[in-house]
């Protein structure tokens, strides 16, 4: 290898550097309104899911109680 080449890995981590810098340009990204928008729609549903496991296991729980399964 003659002394001005670089290594394989170190061309190779440039290159994917290089193309992830590429492709976040080509990003369309929300503006802070949506983004706030959207990460309340996702607390909204991350509580609708609690909710809703969180009522399905008291109820099994009751279920599986009544019919002497566990203690």
């Amino acid at each position: 290898m003659a002394s001005d080449e670089k290594p394989a890995g170190i061309t190779r981590g440039r290159s994917f550097i290089h193309e992830v810098i590429v492709e976040l340009k080509k990003t369309t990204w929300p503006t802070p309104k949506e983004a706030w928008r959207l990460t309340v729609v996702v607390l909204m549903v991350v509580v609708f899911v609690a909710v809703y496991v969180g009522v399905i296991d008291v109820v099994l729980t009751k279920v599986t109680k009544s019919l002497n399964l566990i203690k």
